[in-house]
């Protein structure tokens, strides 16, 4: 039997509809899950807590005023430790606070940064407990070429003549010190300075046994420093260095004799006699050149 052209065309579109809502039901189940929006929280403000900070520069060995300062929030960890909150804090911390450093502006301002009330503004309140300062002589070879400033570590080099009554020239070197703190350098004491400068003399803090030794190798040799980088704190074990006889003869240095001292000469005399009547007497008279 033939079927309809109409039947024929209804059948199609339902066979083709069917078609189409089965393609759409194995699509949907091949796909995968929607993607789901995920909200990323924004990283946390790091926690600020007030500090002071200076408002211009302020020089060493003033005594601070509350006015020179701001209270500004700063992260809690870019605030050094003993930092004053408040102005009244700077206060309560005692009269006459001196400053210990140069303060640049917008610095904050710490209990290191300043001097026990009563204090001067001098080196000793630089020197830890137990040591001391002690002074060597230096030059521009000795000194590193005036690279070293305060606040450096040096290592100190000692030498001398082993064998100073031989005919050859004997040095021996070794490191009398090690990591040895530069409190000043002539008359600069500045911790913040960055300017290199030729000196004559350096000051360590060293303690008492050791500014002893730097006393007697000073009077019978010289003092070298070498300059430490600002990470290295290790301690090396040195042998002694010195150099072989041959490589050094002592040079011969020429010695003017003393001058003798002129002894006067002894004056020439003659005697003479003279005769008055029967009286006959004799005189030691100077000679006639």
């Amino acid at each position: 039997m033939q079927m309809s052209p109409v039947i024929t065309l209804v059948l199609s579109i339902a066979f083709g509809a069917a078609a189409l809502f089965g393609a759409r039901l194995w699509l949907s189940s091949s796909e995968p899950d929607a993607v789901r929006s995920v909200e990323v929280a924004a990283p946390a403000e790091p926690p600020k807590a007030p500090v002071l900070i200076a408002t211009r520069s302020i020089p060493r060995g003033v005594s601070v005023s509350p006015d020179w300062f701001s209270v500004e929030e700063r992260p809690v960890s870019a605030i050094p430790p003993g930092s004053f909150d408040s102005r009244e804090a700077l206060e309560e911390s005692g009269e006459s606070r001196r400053t210990l450093i140069d303060i640049a502006a917008g610095q904050p301002l710490s209990n290191a940064m300043l001097l026990s009330p009563g204090m001067r503004a001098s080196l000793s309140a630089k020197i830890e407990p137990g040591y001391r300062a002690f002074t060597i002589r230096t030059t521009a070879v000795s000194g590193v070429g005036g690279f070293v400033l305060p606040g450096d570590r040096v290592d100190v080099i000692f030498t001398e003549d082993a064998a100073p009554d031989s005919k050859v020239l004997k040095l021996v070197s070794k490191v009398l010190l090690q990591n040895v703190e530069v409190l000043g350098v002539d008359l600069n004491d500045d911790m913040t300075g960055e300017q290199p400068d030729v000196f004559e003399t350096a000051t360590l803090s060293v303690s008492l046994d050791q500014a002893q030794k730097l006393s007697v190798a000073s009077q019978t040799g010289t003092l070298s420093l070498a300059l430490r980088g600002s990470a290295d704190d290790a301690f090396e074990q040195a042998e002694l260095v010195s150099l072989r006889e041959e490589e050094q003869p002592r040079k011969s240095v020429y010695v003017a004799p003393r001058p003798r001292p002129l002894q006067p000469k002894a004056p020439v005399s003659s005697t003479i006699e003279v005769v008055l009547g029967e009286d006959i007497s004799q005189h030691v008279v100077p000679a006639s050149q």
